[in-house]
């Protein structure tokens, strides 16, 4: 699904795009509105009742999950591809960076499963840089900014100092800031942005595990292991600053790591 120069200026103070991220005074930094505090607490009930459905499915033997081979997932060496991962390879620490692979590659099948068109290069950029917010050397730390936000700017600086154009680089920014969204609407934001949403979830809180057939989940956790997941996202370490996406997310959970489907993989 592509989004156009017009949809995105429709949707610039949506939640969690970049725009919205750089709003003033109160809520400025990615700071919640009360509103918007319960948009994020609906969607991630939006999301629990989708697993929800996907289990009453996989019951009555109504799921038929997608498989796919490792190979088969890659994007297209390109200029964004070289330059997204490059960067990624630089900063992630190891074990971020297998998480922002499996982002990518979950997101990928999930969007084969729901039938969503995507730009496999645009999706590649955003799933691999969307943690860059967390990388070790940040100069933005969590408990000053929303770190989707901080992280966006920074891919967005350094794709933009690569010389790829504004409209890509609003693109991969836009859905690196929503993927804490909890749910990212493909059709106000785009496939790419959706399945950034997706793949994040999936590997983090196991959203969408039974769209993915065993053989490639199995595949894809060999070649990007998981074990020390809940480590490098800092999820029970991190003091991020009140009020934002992050801070309210791991709030709900208890400030501990989510028991999921993939824990038998690492954690």
């Amino acid at each position: 699904m592509s989004v156009t120069a017009k949809d995105c200026r429709a949707s610039e103070r949506m939640m969690g795009s970049l725009n919205w991220g750089n709003r003033d005074g109160a809520y400025s930094k990615g700071r919640l509105t009360p509103l918007e505090h319960l948009t994020l607490v609906g969607n991630l009930v939006r999301t629990q009742l989708i697993e929800l459905g996907d289990s009453v499915k996989d019951r009555l033997g109504l799921l038929a999950p997608v498989s796919s081979g490792l190979e088969a997932l890659l994007p297209a060496e390109t200029g964004l591809v070289r330059d997204s991962l490059d960067f990624a390879v630089e900063t992630h620490d190891a074990r971020l960076l297998h998480h922002s692979w499996r982002t990518y590659l979950f997101g990928v099948l999930l969007g084969e499963y729901a039938g969503v068109p995507i730009d496999r290069e645009l999706l590649f950029s955003a799933a691999i840089l969307h943690d860059s917010g967390l990388i070790n050397d940040r100069e933005t730390q969590v408990h000053e900014c929303c770190f989707a936000i901080s992280g966006a700017e920074v891919a967005c600086n350094h794709l933009s100092s690569c010389g790829h154009g504004a409209d890509t680089v609003h693109r991969v920014g836009d859905a690196i800031a929503l993927h804490l969204n909890a749910y990212v609407s493909a059709r106000a934001h785009g496939g790419e942005a959706y399945l950034v949403n997706r793949g994040a979830m999936c590997d983090l809180f196991g959203a969408g595990h039974r769209r993915l057939a065993k053989s490639s989940v199995d595949e894809i956790m060999q070649k990007h292991p998981r074990d020390g997941v809940i480590e490098a996202l800092e999820f029970e370490t991190a003091r991020h600053l009140k009020g934002t996406r992050p801070y309210v997310l791991t709030k709900l959970t208890g400030g501990k790591a989510p028991k999921t489907a993939f824990d038998i993989y690492g954690v």
